[in-house]
């Protein structure tokens, strides 16, 4: 199932969608397609300095600041970033929905300009998130300090709330608490889940007209009575109880094979149907119980871990299953060791893998493994890595992610652990209930040496399991980067 999810600036779409992502969803972030294009390098950066000029660019970067005060303060200036960028964030969400699309799996666009651009045909349903003006404009003013001037200018300049409810299939209220409006959500979900239809809010309706008001019906034209009573030659037999039959003038032989052929027809073609009805509700079963298995047991930050496996040529079950274990998806999550976010990134991993995104610049910091997507690029690059080094080996793998490349190389050459060198028949550590007698060996925090390339892998595991892992995913979407021009 496809999902349209649209919604006013600072009406709580972001905070829908983070939800949605919690609940296993799959997002397609028109925003962050934006974002991506405006970005240093971006493919619109081009088009964007040749129809506003430099004064929006400090160097090579484009000035989001002053871009959006110019088209938020022009409407002509607005359509014209507009004819820049839309065409290619349709591009992109066409070729990100039809990827992710698949049977059983619900894939959300969240698009704030979904109806403006005319992408209603694109989505099975359509949900807006609303909120009422006063609340925009304080979630703008605490959000992005704008004033009530400001804040109003921006939201006058998109499509009236009520037209996009009107157009929509279902409707989201976010100006009560979270809580409340993740129960909308789920609500919306279920419904999406089982099939049921969804009540969609209608537009008020003009009050009905009184009988005393109502028009009188004019009368029948007399000429048309008169051509009322005149009977047709192929209307004489109804009349007097006989219909003809496309089969009369035929011989009686003849009538009566193209009678049966037309039985055997029939009949042929009502089994056709009926199997190919069955043969859908057979379909349509298997996928709500697929459906309904994916909403008990939901895959968070599924889209991500899916792109960015696909990067690395990794089972995104892998990449999962590391985050359960290492974090429960809980992307604040914090080891005694220091590991950071949902894979559990030590300091010195996350700065070797950021050396070879060639992000370890000035703009990086250690805090970004807060950030769920930078957390599962980084341990996603260094699950490949790992999976690289030891041939897809899924123990291995693993084992060197948690304890370290080193120990598992040293575990192979004893034969204690290995009788081959090659399979591990025992892993030794305090985890494992085949633990040989004897000390384990500890996995150490990695590298300590201050000197070392950081061109090299560490030679450590990046992680140590959080000692409390949360019970349950986080609730709360975290803070939605300020909008692009819309």
């Amino acid at each position: 199932m496809k999902i349209g999810l649209t919604g006013s600036i600072a009406c709580g779409k972001s905070t829908v969608s983070q939800y949605l992502r919690q609940k296993g969803c799959f997002i397609v972030d028109a925003d962050a397609i934006s974002r991506a294009l405006t970005a240093d390098g971006g493919a619109a950066l081009p088009e964007i300095r040749r129809a506003f000029g430099d004064d929006v660019f400090s160097g090579a970067s484009l000035d989001r600041a002053k871009l959006g005060q110019l088209v938020f303060a022009d409407a002509q200036k607005r359509e014209t970033l507009n004819a820049i960028l839309h065409p290619m964030i349709l591009s992109e969400i066409r070729r990100q929905l039809d990827r992710l699309d698949a049977p059983g799996q619900i894939v959300v666009g969240d698009v704030p300009l979904l109806f403006e651009c005319g992408m209603e045909s694109m989505f099975d349903t359509v949900w807006v998130v609303r909120a009422a003006r006063e609340t925009q404009i304080q979630r703008l003013f605490e959000r992005d300090g704008l004033s009530r001037e400001q804040a109003e200018r921006r939201i006058d300049s998109q499509m009236p709330p009520d037209e996009k409810i009107r157009r929509a299939n279902a409707v989201i209220d976010t100006d009560g608490s979270i809580e409340q409006t993740h129960r909308q959500v789920d609500a919306l979900l279920e419904a999406a889940v089982s099939g049921a239809p969804v009540r969609r809010r209608r537009p008020p309706q003009p009050s009905r007209l009184s009988d005393d008001a109502l028009p009188e019906k004019p009368p029948i034209p007399r000429r048309a009575v008169r051509t009322l009573t005149i009977e047709t030659e192929e209307e004489a037999p109804r009349r007097h109880g006989r219909v003809r039959s496309p089969f009369d003038g035929l011989p009686s032989p003849v009538r009566f094979f193209a009678l049966a052929l037309a039985v055997i027809l029939l009949v042929t073609g009502a089994v056709s149907v009926t199997k190919t009805y069955l043969a859908k509700q057979e379909e349509r079963r298997r996928l709500e119980a697929e459906a309904a298995e994916r909403a008990q047991h939901p895959l968070y930050y599924g889209d991500l871990i899916t792109l960015y496996a696909a990067e690395q040529s990794l089972d995104p079950a892998l990449v999962s299953a590391v985050i359960l274990c290492e974090s429960s998806f809980d992307p604040r999550a914090e080891s005694r060791l220091g590991a950071r976010g949902l894979m559990q990134l030590m300091p010195d991993t996350a700065e070797w893998v950021a050396h070879k995104y060639k992000e370890d610049g000035a703009g990086y910091s250690f805090d970004k493994l807060y950030d769920p997507e930078t957390n599962i690029r980084y341990g996603t690059w260094y699950l490949g890595d790992l999976s690289r080094r030891f041939d897809g080996d899924a123990t291995k793998i693993v084992c060197a992610y948690h304890a370290g490349q080193g120990n598992v190389d040293s575990w192979l050459k004893n034969p204690q652990y290995s009788a081959d060198g090659v399979t591990l028949d025992v892993i030794p550590t305090q985890d494992t209930a085949t633990e040989p007698t004897g000390d384990p060996t500890e996995p150490t925090e990695g590298p300590t040496d201050e000197t070392q390339d950081p061109t090299e892998g560490p030679t450590e595991g990046p992680t140590e399991a959080p000692t409390e892992a949360p019970t349950e995913a986080p609730t709360e979407a975290p803070t939605a980067a300020p909008e692009t021009a819309e």
